[in-house]
Parts: structure tokens; sequence; C-alpha cells
């Protein structure tokens, strides 16, 4: 009789870093931002929860939006958990209307997450992006002779 042979071991899911990861978005961020955000997503996703703060946020577009579902999914796969606050009512419409406040988990502030949480403060990270529009450059017909 053959002995059948495991293809490949199940690995267990390395456990977190870290017992929190804020990130405070500042400014206006849209496709341009993208990268930047899929980076610093990447490594919040090595704690056990990623908490988005948008406070200081003016602006989010669609690309956002995609960048938090990835990273929710990510989390989700580890066990981990997503947490988004202080979304300014502008904002706040936008996830609204598309249904995604029904997707993630809002909270009211930074401090009740940590709360609920009970995070060690010596495991918690913080991380500010800010993005500045991009000025518009004006054209005159004069660069396209």
């Amino acid at each position: 009789m053959i002995d059948p042979r495991p293809v490949a071991a199940a690995q267990a899911p390395s456990p977190f870093e870290l017992d929190a990861f804020i990130v405070r978005l500042e400014g206006e961020f849209d496709v341009s931002e993208r990268a930047r955000l899929v980076d610093a997503f990447a490594v919040a996703a090595t704690s056990a929860a990623v908490v988005i703060d948008f406070k200081r946020a003016r602006y989010v577009d669609s690309s956002v939006l995609e960048c938090l579902v990835a990273l929710q999914r990510a989390l989700e796969k580890r066990g981990g958990s997503l947490l988004l606050v202080e979304i300014p009512s502008g904002i706040r419409r936008i996830f609204d209307v598309c249904g995604l406040d029904r997707f993630f988990s809002i909270r009211s502030t930074v401090g009740e997450v940590m709360s609920e949480l009970d995070a060690d403060a010596t495991r918690v990270r913080r991380l500010t992006l800010i993005a500045e529009p991009t000025e518009a450059v004006e054209m005159d017909g004069s660069d396209l002779k």
C-alpha cells in the first residue's frame, strides 16, 4: 500500500506583532495617493487591530475605498479587525451611499476604540499620512504646437 504524502502543510497564521496600529489620514486622498496607502496599510496589517482616523481628512475617492476593502479582507483572513473613526460628515456620506457603513466597523473616537481594545500602549504604533492636492497645471495650447 502506498502512503499518501501531504502536498503542503497548512501553516498557522503568524501572531500579531502589535495590538493596534493607528493610521491618521490628513488632507485629500485620491488615486495619486494609492501607492502610499497600500504601503501603509500593508505595514499596519501586522497588527491585531488597525484604526483609520479620518478626523483631518478632507476628501477621499473610490481608490481609498478600494484600499480599505482590501485591508478589511486581509485582516479578516488573519483574525484581525479594522475600525474607522472620526469620519467627517462629507466623507461619511460616501460610506453611507456606497453601503460601506454596513461593511466597516465605524466608531466615534480613537479613545473609544482604545478602551474597547484594551490595547497595551507599548504595542500600539501610529502613522500619519499627509496628502495635499496637486496643483492644476494651466495649459494655453502653446505646448501642443
